[in-house]
C-alpha cells in the first residue's frame, strides 16, 4: 500500500538535492541507489509512495537530503513519522542540531579551486586589479575580458585577481566565490580550448566528477545548474586561440551568480566588461628591470640610474616579458647595455612587435644543440622533467646542461625551484612556445616570424619519435608491463604518473597515429587507470579503444581481454550502458576462455553480477555469476573482487552480518599480496551502518577518504 504523504516528502527531498547540486534527479536517484546497494528503480518505487521496510534506509534518506539538499527539521520530522520511524527526535537532534550560540563563530568554508600558483612577485597593476574587482562586485556584466598584446601580463593579472576572490589571506572582496575554475588553451597540444574541456574542468573542481560522464547535451545543462547553485568564477586563458564557437556562446551566457573572466590578445566577445592592459607604469617597469637584472646577475644594469633604464622600457613598450627577454639577450650577447638597447629601439620602430626582433636575435645566439633543446621543449603540453627534456632533445650531457643554463638565463625557458636538479621541471611562456613551434614547423597562425623556414619534416618526426620512445619506456618503468600492475602502485607512483598525464596523452595520440603499437600498449597501461580516478571516463574509453586496436595488431590476446573486460566493460557498467557493457564482457569472456585466462573469466562474471543487481534482475543471476567467478580462479585480487560482489548481494537483501563477513574475507584475500584496494573500507562502513554501528562506520569512511586523498582519486 502506498503512502501519498511519504511520496510527496521524498520527492521534495530528492528534488532539493538535485537543485542544490545542479544534478539531474535521475543522477541523484542513482547515487542513493549506489550508496544503499539498490537499483535506481527501487528508489523510484519509494518515490511512488512505497515506504522502505528498513529503518536504516529511512535514516539514510533523511540524512542524505539534509546534507546534500535544502530541507529543514520540520521536513525531517514529517518524513520519519510518515515512514513509521520510532522516536524520530533522536535522529533529528543529530541531523539538525541547534546553531552555535557563541558569537562570531562561523564554519570555515572549503575552498574549491585549481588555480596555478603565483610565480614571482606581482608588481604594480593596482589600477587594473581594482577595475577587475569593481566588475566582480558591482557590474551587471557576466563576462569580463583582459585584453592586451602578448607578454603584457594578462595571465598574471587574472591569477592575482582570482586569488583575491577566494577565502583566505588574499581575499579583498566582500563576498568570496564558492569556487574558482582555471582553464587555459596552453594546456592542450593544439592550443585550442573546447567547451567539453571547460565543462569537465568545472565538474571536477566543484567535486562533481560524475558529470563528465554525461552525454554532451546533458552535460551542458548539468553544469549550467551547477553554476547557478555555486557562485563560481570561471577563467579562460588565451581565448584568442579558441575556435569552438559553442565555448564562446557558453562564456557569453554564463548564468548568475557565476562570472567568467577571459584573457585575450584582442577584443572578440560581445557584451563584455573590458579591462585593456598596456605596459607597466614607468616606476613599476623600472622596479621590474632592477629585480630581474639582479636575479640573472646583471648587477651593472641593476645599479644603473633611472634615465638609463628608461631607454630599455621605451624600447620594449614597458612590456614585462619583453623586458625579461631583452635582459637575457643583453647578458648573452655580452655587448654594452646601450648598444643592445639602441638595437631594440630601432627594431621597435620597424616591426609590428618587438618580440619579432627579440626572438630572431635570440635564435641567432643559440648553437644547434641549444636550439634542439628549445624545439624539443615545445612538444611538451605543460611542463617537462629534466630527464624527459634531455631524452627528447638527445643532445650530449655537457651540451644539454649548457643549453639549459643559457635558455633559463635568457628567459626563454622557465625553471622550477628545486634543490635536487633531477627534480627540476621546465616550461615555456606561451609566446616562447609559439615561437619554438613555429621554428619546428607547427604553425598555429598566431605569430609569423620573418625570414624563417621552420624545421624539416625529418626533424619534427625525429623529435616526436624521441618523445614517444621516452614516455613509452617511462610508462613501463613507472606503471609496469602488466595490465594489473597498477593494483600495487604506491601513492608516489600515482603522483608521478598524474603529473605526466598531459604528456602521456599526447604521446599515445602520436604513437597511435604512427601505428607504433608496442608504444600504444605501454602508454595505455599507464594512462587507463589514473584518467578514470581523475574523473575522465571519455579519455579512459578512448585510451582503451587505442589499446584494443594495438593488442589485436600485435596478437597480444591477454592485453586484448583486459581492455575488453576492465578497460571498457567496467566503465560502461558504471555509466549504466548495460547493452554496451554486455557486448564487451561477452567478447572478453569468450576470448579469455580461448586462451584459458581464468582471472579474466572471474572478473567478467563479477561485473555481470553487478549488472544483474543494478538491473533488478533475479537475485539468483547475480549469485550465480559470483559463484562462477569464485570457482574460476584462486588469484587473490580477483577472488577479492568477487567476494566484494558477494557482500553487495548480501547488503541488497539486508543481511548486513553476512555482507560484513564477505568484505572481511575479501580483505583477507589480499593479505600478503602486493595488491591494494582501499574500497573495502567503504563497503565495511556501509555494512556497519546497516548494523547500526555508526562509530565504526565513520572510522571506515574516514580511512577510505584518507587513502583515496593520498592517491589523488577524485571520483
Amino acid at each position: 500500500m502506498t503512502n501519498s504523504e511519504f511520496k510527496l516528502l521524498l520527492k521534495e527531498g530528492i528534488d532539493s538535492v538535485a537543485n542544490r547540486q545542479g544534478k539531474k534527479v535521475s543522477i541523484v536517484e542513482e547515487e542513493i541507489g549506489e550508496a544503499l546497494c539498490v537499483s535506481p528503480h527501487t528508489v523510484q518505487r519509494w518515490k511512488r509512495g512505497y515506504v522502505p521496510n528498513d529503518l536504516q534506509r529511512l535514516e539514510f534518506l533523511t540524512a542524505y537530503c539534509q546534507q546534500h539538499g535544502r530541507v529543514d527539521r520540520t521536513w525531517g520530522r514529517r518524513f520519519l513519522i510518515q515512514g513509521g520511524f520510532p522516536a524520530p527526535e533522536v535522529v533529528l537532534d543529530r541531523l539538525f542540531p541547534a546553531p552555535s550560540a557563541q558569537p562570531g563563530e562561523r564554519e570555515v568554508p572549503r575552498v574549491f579551486h585549481n588555480l596555478p600558483p603565483r610565480y614571482g612577485e606581482f608588481i604594480g597593476r593596482e589600477a587594473e586589479v581594482a577595475r577587475v574587482l569593481e566588475w566582480v562586485e558591482t557590474s551587471r556584466w557576466p563576462l569580463a575580458s583582459i585584453e592586451g598584446m602578448g607578454g603584457i601580463g594578462k595571465t598574471s593579472l587574472a591569477i592575482e585577481v582570482a586569488h583575491r576572490c577566494l577565502p583566505g589571506p588574499s581575499l579583498t572582496i566582500a563576498h568570496p566565490f564558492d569556487a574558482v575554475v582555471w582553464t587555459s588553451a596552453r594546456d592542450y597540444p593544439d592550443f585550442n580550448l573546447r567547451l567539453d574541456h571547460v565543462l569537465d574542468t568545472i565538474a571536477r573542481v566543484l567535486d562533481y566528477p560524475h558529470l563528465a560522464q554525461l552525454p554532451p547535451e546533458q552535460k551542458v545543462g548539468a553544469v549550467d545548474k551547477l553554476l547557478r547553485s555555486h557562485r563560481t568564477l570561471l577563467l579562460a586563458d588565451n581565448l584568442e586561440t579558441v575556435t569552438d564557437l559553442a565555448l564562446v556562446r557558453f562564456l557569453e551566457q554564463i548564468p548568475e551568480p557565476s562570472l567568467a573572466l577571459v584573457t585575450t590578445r584582442y577584443k572578440q566577445l560581445r557584451r563584455v566588461w573590458d579591462i585593456p592592459l598596456y605596459g607597466l607604469k614607468d616606476a613599476e617597469i623600472l622596479t621590474l628591470i632592477r629585480r630581474h637584472s639582479h636575479r640573472i646577475g646583471l648587477e651593472v644594469v641593476a645599479g644603473a640610474d633611472d634615465d638609463t633604464l628608461q631607454r630599455l622600457a621605451v624600447a620594449t613598450g614597458n612590456n614585462p616579458k619583453a623586458v625579461e627577454l631583452s635582459l637575457g639577450l643583453i647578458k648573452q650577447k655580452g655587448l654594452p647595455f646601450h648598444t643592445v638597447v639602441d638595437e631594440l629601439y630601432r627594431a621597435s620602430q620597424m616591426v609590428s612587435e618587438v618580440f619579432d626582433y627579440i626572438f630572431a636575435e635570440a635564435w641567432k645566439l643559440l648553437d644547434d644543440e641549444t636550439r634542439q633543446v628549445l624545439l624539443a621543449m615545445s612538444l611538451f603540453v605543460s611542463s617537462a622533467s629534466r630527464a624527459a627534456l634531455a631524452a627528447v632533445s638527445k643532445v650530449a650531457e655537457f651540451d644539454y646542461f649548457k643549453a639549459i643554463e643559457q635558455l633559463v638565463g635568457m628567459s626563454l625557458l622557465e625553471a622550477s625551484e628545486a634543490l635536487d636538479l633531477s627534480q627540476q621541471r621546465y616550461w615555456l611562456h606561451p609566446l616562447t612556445q609559439i615561437f619554438a613551434r613555429h621554428q619546428l614547423g607547427v604553425d598555429l597562425s598566431l605569430h609569423a616570424l620573418r625570414n624563417n623556414g621552420g624545421a624539416s619534416p625529418q626533424k619534427i618526426a625525429e623529435l616526436k619519435t624521441n618523445f614517444c620512445n621516452f614516455f613509452a619506456a617511462w610508462s613501463e618503468k613507472k606503471a609496469g608491463r602488466g595490465f594489473w600492475d597498477f593494483a600495487a602502485w604506491t601513492a608516489g607512483q600515482y603522483a608521478e604518473i598524474h603529473q605526466e598525464l598531459p604528456n602521456l596523452l599526447i604521446a599515445i595520440e602520436w604513437a597511435y597515429a604512427h601505428k607504433n603499437w608496442e608504444q600504444v600498449l605501454a602508454l595505455a597501461k599507464a594512462i587507463v587507470h589514473p584518467v578514470y580516478y581523475q574523473g575522465h571516463p571519455d579519455k579512459r574509453i578512448k585510451c582503451s579503444e587505442y589499446a584494443l586496436t594495438a593488442a589485436k595488431m600485435l596478437g597480444a590476446k591477454e592485453d586484448e581481454v583486459w581492455f575488453l573486460v576492465h578497460g571498457l566493460g567496467s566503465i560502461y557498467l558504471l555509466r549504466g550502458d548495460y547493452d554496451t557493457t554486455e557486448k564487451y564482457l561477452s567478447q572478453g569472456i569468450q576470448l579469455a576462455k580461448e586462451i584459458n585466462l581464468r582471472e579474466a573469466i572471474a572478473l567478467g562474471h563479477t561485473y555481470r553480477a553487478y549488472k544483474a543487481l543494478q538491473l533488478d534482475e533475479e537475485l539468483t543471476a547475480a549469485q550465480n555469476n559470483v559463484e562462477i567467478a569464485l570457482s574460476s580462479t584462486h588469484n587473490p585480487l580477483f577472488r577479492h573482487r568477487a567476494l566484494q560482489a558477494a557482500g553487495h548481494i548480501a547488503r541488497y537483501i539486508h543481511d548486513y552480518e553476512q555482507a560484513k563477513a564477505y568484505y572481511l574475507e575479501s580483505i583477507q584475500c589480499l593479505a600478503g599480496s602486493p595488491y591494494r584496494d582501499p574500497s573495502s573500507e567503504v563497503w565495511l562502513g556501509f555494512a556497519d551502518l546497516g548494523l547500526g554501528q555508526h562509530e565504526q562506520a565513520v572510522n571506515h569512511f574516514r580511512a577510505y577518504l584518507d587513502v583515496h586523498g593520498k592517491y589523488g582519486n577524485h571520483r
